[in-house]
């Protein structure tokens, strides 16, 4: 990976990182990632139980781990491209602050563009990564579920369940069939202006309710009640509750919402789905199954639910 010393426009430079980056970077995808952290863990094995009382540290495991292993790996990607800028001669006659001068005045453009595209890239692969984390936690408490990530977008949208719908439980069948006995999740780490994007997306679908599972310390009261009265619960980790928002009732914890949806998932049992739905349950399970066949504990997970 080189770029050359050229007065090249910041849009060419960008383009450069990002194709770069997607290079480098190839062989630690984000769900891949929390997977590999989420068994050197130990946690496939670990019981349901496990998973409805410790839900919370283990998110908080989860994303203090990866991120710790990706940020060494970004370091490294950074240092290459920066030092692919320059040749040893151009400062081997140079001080140490006489060189670093003449690099930032020299690159200015190029240092702009990298530190752009790191933070761009890392907003969305920790919006992946804690979408992730939430499917895992949920498969591992033997929660029946389906991903946008692993059905996709446009499957998602046929069915009525939106962009903003990350996770349905028990499955996007169960939702076609009956709404009202279905749990509709949405992630966002933080909410910022985009929590507006949420009540807006819940209209659309026709749904009861919708749960938000945040990781954002700083949601308003204004901000809590507006989407409380659009019927969207905002779920966070236990930690986070007790320290922001301790007598906030419309903010419950991750181990909450995990007894919720089981008791949701409960309601399905021995329900007999009409052939044509039944099909469609099996194929969008399949369907997972072949996503994920190099997590073995993904796919164990969704052969019991066949």
């Amino acid at each position: 990976m080189h770029l050359e010393r050229r007065n090249y426009g910041s849009k060419i430079i960008c383009e450069f990182y990002k194709t770069s980056r997607a290079e480098y970077f190839s062989d630690i995808k984000p769900y891949d990632l929390i997977y590999k952290q989420f068994t050197t863990l130990d946690l496939n094995k670990k019981s349901p139980e496990y998973f409805y009382e410790h839900a919370s540290i283990i998110m908080k495991l989860l994303r203090d781990i990866s991120w710790n292993e990706f940020q060494e790996k970004e370091k490294h990607f950074t240092s290459e491209m920066l030092a692919s800028l320059y040749e040893n001669k151009d400062i081997d006659t140079m001080g140490s602050k006489e060189a670093i001068n003449w690099f930032t005045s020299e690159f200015p453009s190029h240092i702009y563009s990298l530190n752009l595209s790191n933070t761009q890239s890392r907003r969305s692969r920790a919006g992946k990564e804690f979408e992730a984390i939430i499917e895992l936690i949920l498969m591992g408490a033997n929660i029946p579920l389906d991903s946008q990530g692993s059905v996709g977008t446009r499957y998602f949208t046929e069915k009525g369940l939106g962009k903003l719908v990350d996770i349905v439980s028990p499955g996007s069948t169960e939702y076609t069939v009956n709404k009202r006995d279905t749990v509709l999740i949405s992630a966002k780490t933080t909410l910022r202006e985009r929590w507006q994007e949420v009540p807006e997306e819940m209209a659309r679908t026709g749904a009861r309710e919708m749960f938000l599972v945040t990781l954002d310390e700083s949601i308003s009261q204004d901000v809590i009640e507006t989407l409380n009265d659009n019927n969207i619960q905002l779920v966070t980790t236990k930690s986070i509750k007790e320290i922001y928002y301790p007598n906030n009732h419309s903010v419950i914890t991750l181990e909450k919402l995990l007894l919720i949806l089981k008791e949701t998932a409960d309601k399905w049992d021995n329900f007999t789905f009409p052939q044509d739905k039944e099909l469609e349950r099996k194929l969008n399970i399949e369907k997972q199954i072949q996503k994920h066949l190099n997590h073995p504990f993904i796919v164990e997970y969704y052969k019991k639910i066949l």
